[in-house]
């Protein structure tokens, strides 16, 4: 009877392990997400489709569509460009960026600063090998491959609330 109740208490301690680890998301009033600044760079959240990913630097090896979501340098003032991967893998990150509709929220954390964007068009184009983006600041672009229709990719833009 002894045991059973220590492995019952073991258990429960391992949860409680589990469920406060140190990178939780947090989503009500307040989006919030806890990240080590010295690995990423900052967060993406997506409320919505629940998505919560962290991303790298520019600069980093692992800012890579192969490992991670990718932030591609845009040379535009507060708009990000983020591909990454959808489909039947680990690393799709993106299968449900075709549900985002306008008006949904998109957050950015970094460190000192706190971005939110709201979806203003969600379509489809097809897939080049290149993205056209506007020149104005202030945007977000999230792309990722059509899994519905081959030779396309789905692209989310959205607008920086003020």
């Amino acid at each position: 009877m002894l045991k059973k109740g220590l492995i019952i208490v073991l258990g429960i301690i391992l949860v409680v392990i589990i469920f406060n680890k140190k990178d939780t998301l947090i989503i009500d009033n307040n989006i919030s997400a806890e990240y080590d600044t010295q690995n990423y760079w900052g967060t993406l959240i997506i409320p919505s489709i629940n998505l919560n990913l962290r991303f790298y630097n520019y600069d980093s090896s692992l800012n890579d569509v192969d490992k991670n979501i990718e932030m591609i340098e845009t040379g535009i003032n507060n708009t990000f460009l983020i591909a990454a991967h959808s489909g039947i893998s680990d690393i799709a990150y993106f299968n449900d960026l075709y549900l985002l509709k306008e008006g949904d929220d998109i957050y950015m954390k970094f460190k000192d600063n706190d971005m939110h964007f709201k979806v203003v068009r969600n379509y489809k184009v097809p897939k080049s090998g290149e993205i056209a983006i506007t020149s104005a600041e202030n945007k977000i672009y999230l792309t990722t491959c059509d899994q519905i229709i081959k030779g396309y990719q789905i692209i989310v833009e959205g607008e920086l609330v003020e």
